[in-house]
C-alpha cells in the first residue's frame, strides 16, 4: 500500500507556481494541492490497471481506502494469489481454518468480480498439505479454473501446485491461451486432448507425473507454439522424451541427474525434432542418448551436458562418439556456448584417442564461441578453434576453482587467428604462469586481433601492472590490438552504470 501513499502525495506543478511570493494564503493553498488524492481522481480502467500490479489480496484490501476504491477491485483483470496456508497442517485446527479462510475468500473473489473475464491467473498452492484432504482440493481448483472468468479469455496461466492434483479437462483447451506454465506435482495420466491454438510459450517445470506421451500430446495441440521450457529430475520415470514441434524457435531443457544408478533394463534418450528452432539451451545429465534432427535454423545453442561415470549404462567410447555426432547436426550455430562438462568429454576422447575426435564438425557460421573450461582443458582449445574457422569472438571462461597450469603451445595456429578472429575475452585470470603464457599465444598469433579484455579476481589485483606490462610488450600479430584489464567487481559496477547512463539519457529526451 506504501505506492499508493506516496503517489497520493505527489504532484507536479506548473514553473509560474514557484514564482508566488510566500505569503500565508499560498503556502495553504500549496498544502491543499499537495494534500490532494490525484490517485483517486484517475480513470477506472487505470486504477484497475495500477491494481494489477499488486497481489490479488492486496488489490482486494485497498478497498478500505474510500468508497471510490470500494468495488475497484473487482474490475481487475489479472489475479496473482498465493495461499499462506504452508506449515499449519501440524495442527489440524489451525489448518482447517486457515483452509476454509482461503476458499471461501477464493470462492468470495470469482462470485463478485464485475469484468466478465481474466486475462492473466497465477495461482501458488503451498508445498505442505494435509494429503487426506486432496480430493476437496481438486473440487476446490476444478470449480475455480473452470469459471466462466477464467475460460473465456484468459491469455495466460501460471500454477505452481504442490501436492498430486490433475487440472480440469476444460483447462487443455483455451482457445486465446498464450502462455501456460505449470510446476510441481500436476498429473497427466487422465488426459485425453490437448487444443491451444493461440499458445506461444509452455513451461513445464519439475513435473513428477510429466511422461513423454503427456509431452506429445500438449506439443502436438500446440501449432503456434514458438517457446518451451522443460526441466526434469533424473528420478523422473520417462525413457525417451521426444521434442517434436514444426513451430518452435525457442527451446530450453534441464534434466537433472540425482547420481544414482539408472535401471539397467533401458537407456534414457532425448530426441529433439524441431527443423525451425532458432534458440537451444540444453542441460542434460540424464540422458545417455541425444539426437538432434533438422537443425539447418539453428543459430544459438548453449550446451551443458557430459558422462556420468557409475551412472550410464553406456560405455564412455559410444557416449563421446555420439557427442560428436550431437556436434555435428548442429554445426551451422552462429552463436556457441559449451560448458567444462562438454570440454572434458572431448579431452576423454582425444586422451584416449578415440576416432570420433577426429570427426569434429567444421562450424562453418560459427562467429561467436563461449567455452567454460578448468585449468587441465586448456590444451585443447586450439583443436576446438581449428573447428571455428570463421569465429570472430572468443570467449574464455576459468573456473574459479583452477590450482595449476599445462599450457603447451601448439605447433599449428588455427586459421580464426590469422583471418578473422578481433575480440578475445578472457574471464577469471588468477596470475598463474601458464595463463599469461597462453594470452601471449593468443596475441602473437591472432593477426587481425582488435581487442584483449581480461576479467581478473580481486585477489590478483597487485599482479595488474605486472601482467599488463608483459602482455603489451610481447611480439603481437596485430598492432590495432588494445589490451584492458579489468577487475571482476569493476566489470559489474561498469556494466550497471552504462544502464543507468542509458535510462537518463532516455529520460531526457522527453
Amino acid at each position: 500500500m506504501a505506492i499508493f501513499y506516496s503517489i497520493i502525495n505527489f504532484r507536479s506543478y506548473p514553473f509560474e507556481d514557484m514564482e508566488e511570493t510566500a505569503s500565508g494564503d499560498n503556502c495553504q493553498n500549496l498544502c491543499e494541492k499537495a494534500n490532494e488524492d490525484v490517485i483517486s481522481e484517475l480513470r477506472d480502467d487505470i486504477l484497475c490497471y495500477m491494481l494489477s500490479f499488486l497481489p490479488t489480496k492486496s488489490a482486494v484490501a485497498t478497498s478500505i481506502l474510500s468508497t471510490r476504491w470500494r468495488n475497484l477491485w473487482k474490475s481487475v483483470t489479472i489475479l496473482d494469489i498465493y495461499d499462506d496456508i504452508s506449515g499449519y497442517h501440524k495442527n489440524p485446527f489451525t489448518y482447517k481454518e486457515r483452509k476454509m479462510n482461503f476458499v471461501n475468500f477464493m470462492d468470495r473473489l470469482f462470485i463478485h468480480r464485475n469484468h466478465p473475464s481474466i486475462l492473466k491467473f497465477r495461482l501458488i498452492l503451498a508445498r505442505s498439505y494435509d494429503f487426506s484432504c486432496v480430493n476437496a482440493w481438486m473440487s476446490h481448483l476444478s470449480r475455480w479454473i473452470s469459471s466462466s472468468a477464467i475460460m473465456g479469455n484468459v491469455e495466460e496461466l501460471i500454477f505452481y501446485i504442490n501436492f498430486p492434483v490433475r487440472l480440469p479437462e476444460n483447462l487443455y483447451c483455451c482457445e486465446k491461451l498464450v502462455t501456460l506454465k505449470l510446476h510441481g506435482h500436476i498429473r497427466f495420466d487422465s488426459l485425453q486432448s490437448v487444443c491451444f491454438p493461440s499458445l506461444k510459450a509452455l513451461h513445464l517445470e519439475h513435473l513428477r507425473m510429466l511422461n513423454n506421451t503427456a509431452i506429445k500430446m500438449l506439443l502436438s495441440g500446440s501449432p503456434a507454439l514458438e517457446e518451451l521450457e522443460l526441466e526434469m529430475e533424473g528420478r523422473d520415470s520417462r525413457r525417451s522424451v521426444h521434442i517434436c514441434s514444426l513451430s518452435l524457435k525457442r527451446l530450453i531443457i534441464g534434466f537433472f541427474c540425482i547420481f544414482v544408478p539408472y535401471d539397467q533394463s533401458y537407456r534414457k534418450k532425448l530426441t529433439i525434432d524441431t527443423p525451425n528452432l532458432e534458440f537451444l539451451k540444453l542441460v542434460d545429465f540424464a540422458s545417455e542418448e541425444l539426437s538432434m534432427q533438422q537443425a539447418d535454423s539453428l543459430l544459438q545453442a548453449d550446451l551443458c551436458f557430459g558422462y556420468q561415470t557409475g551412472v550410464f549404462n553406456v560405455g564412455i567410447e559410444e557416449y563421446a562418439d555420439m557427442v560428436v555426432q550431437f556436434y555435428r547436426q548442429i554445426s551451422g550455430v552462429r552463436t556457441l556456448s559449451l560448458s567444462n562438462f562438454n570440454i572434458r568429454t572431448l579431452l576423454g576422447a582425444a586422451v584416449s584417442k578415440f576416432p570420433c575426435f577426429g570427426n569434429l564438425p567444421t562450424f562453418r557460421n560459427l562467429i561467436h564461441l563461449e567455452v567454460r573450461v578448468c585449468d587441465d582443458y586448456v590444451w585443447i582449445l586450439p583443436d576446438i578453434l581449428h573447428c571455428s574457422s570463421n569465429l570472430e569472438v572468443f570467449v574464455l571462461i576459468l573456473d574459479e576453482d583452477a590450482y595449476g597450469w599445462n599450457w603447451c603451445a601448439p605447433h599449428s595456429v588455427p586459421q580464426c587467428l590469422s583471418s578473422c578472429l578481433q575480440v578475445i575475452e578472457y574471464k577469471n585470470f588468477q596470475g598463474e604462469l601458464g595463463e599469461t603464457e597462453m594470452l601471449e599465444y593468443f596475441l602473437s598469433n591472432a593477426l587481425v586481433l582488435k581487442k584483449m579484455t581480461i576479467t581478473y579476481l580481486d585477489d590478483f589485483k597487485a599482479l595488474e601492472v605486472d601482467v599488463l606490462k608483459r602482455l603489451s610488450t610481447c611480439p603481437k600479430g596485430s598492432d590495432a590490438c588494445q589490451i584492458v584489464l579489468i577487475p571482476k567487481h569493476k566489470r559489474s559496477f561498469d556494466v550497471a552504470n552504462m544502464h543507468r547512463a542509458s535510462f537518463f539519457s532516455e529520460s531526457l529526451t522527453y
